[in-house]
């Protein structure tokens, strides 16, 4: 019996192979997928893609970060705490970074983005180099990287194998973790813990100017205080809709919708002053509130229930800030004083 068992086993064992032959056989033998692929060729094809897949990567993260430094820079005193930097965009080593720039190594962090004519820039720190060390400290990776504000820091960064010394004295500005998220959705928030991007919204916007607009939205919703506020607001909003019974859901977003476009006026008024004053061009956010208009139908609404203004709202808004800024009137300074 047991050899019989053995035998069984055997014979499905060989029929599997000969019939996994078979599929083999008959499918390199088939003409319908075209001409037959050579690994070498795909696997280049797939490291070509790659490649290009992390260039677009860190050209989004540096201009996100950009923009952000700049419209971060003229923020009023004391709405954000500040922190000792360089002008240099420093992440993590990766495989992909790696072989990008072509390093010898995947350790430590490198530097992917360089502000024109700021203190790491003048100091001759460039794009691809690996931060070794900061004041003698070895550093693994860019959590590590810290700078105290006036004091001058030696930085050891290795370029192409060869190691360099650079002395920075670092500056001080208002600081938020800005973040860059890998999706193709259109959007961008502004979270306890910062300001996340997507890369569908990077792809969105066609210059600066237009990413600086959002840039600071998002920003005025933090000096702003909105998050808290708006936790607040909708615990309450919720709690008067839940003595609706089953039409709670529809009751709270009814209550909550006019509290949350109030809060996005004000965002996008502010926002508009933080990118004008970063010296952007807010005339811009007329011809973007109108791709939104156009690309995405649903901005267009003017539901009762919408958290966010209408684009063609958005756009006449624009229109009159703009002509405020060229009357003379220095905005910043008002909203400071006030």
């Amino acid at each position: 019996m047991y050899k019989q068992e053995i035998k069984t086993i055997v014979v499905k064992i060989i029929l599997s192979i000969i019939f996994a032959a078979f599929l083999l056989v008959n499918g390199c033998a088939s003409t319908k997928t075209g001409p037959p692929l050579s690994k070498d060729e795909l696997r280049k094809l797939e490291e070509e893609i790659e490649t290009l897949a992390t260039e677009i990567y860190i050209n989004d993260s540096v201009m996100v970060w950009k923009v952000g430094f700049n419209v971060l820079s003229i923020m009023p005193e004391g709405v954000f705490k500040k922190r000792a930097v360089i002008g240099a965009l420093i992440i993590d080593n990766t495989e992909d970074i790696a072989r990008f720039y072509k390093l010898l190594t995947e350790d430590g962090c490198v530097v992917i983005g360089i502000m024109d004519g700021y203190i790491a820039d003048l100091a001759g720190i460039r794009q691809g180099d690996i931060i070794k060390e900061i004041d003698g400290k070895k550093i693994k990776g860019s959590r590590h990287v810290t700078f105290k504000a006036g004091k001058s820091s030696t930085v050891i960064v290795e370029r192409s194998g060869t190691r360099f010394s650079f002395n920075v004295k670092p500056n001080e500005i208002p600081y938020v973790r800005i973040r860059l998220k890998q999706t193709g959705k259109i959007n961008a928030y502004a979270k306890f813990t910062g300001i996340q991007f997507t890369t569908g919204m990077v792809h969105f916007v066609e210059d600066d100017d237009e990413l600086a607009i959002i840039m600071g939205h998002e920003l005025a919703h933090l000096t702003l205080k909105h998050l808290p506020k708006n936790i607040t607001m909708a615990a309450l909003c919720g709690a008067l809709g839940g003595l609706t019974g089953p039409f709670a859901p529809l009751t709270t977003q009814a209550l909550y919708a006019p509290y949350s476009r109030k809060n996005e006026r004000e965002a996008d008024y502010i926002g508009l002053i933080y990118a004008h004053n970063a010296g952007y061009d807010i005339e811009k956010g007329a011809i973007l509130w109108k791709r939104f208009a156009l690309e995405i139908p649903k901005s267009r609404s003017k539901s009762f229930l919408r958290s966010h203004p209408a684009s063609p709202e958005r756009i006449l808004r624009v229109r009159k800030v703009v002509e405020l800024i060229k009357s003379g009137k220095n905005l910043l300074e008002e909203l400071i004083l006030n």
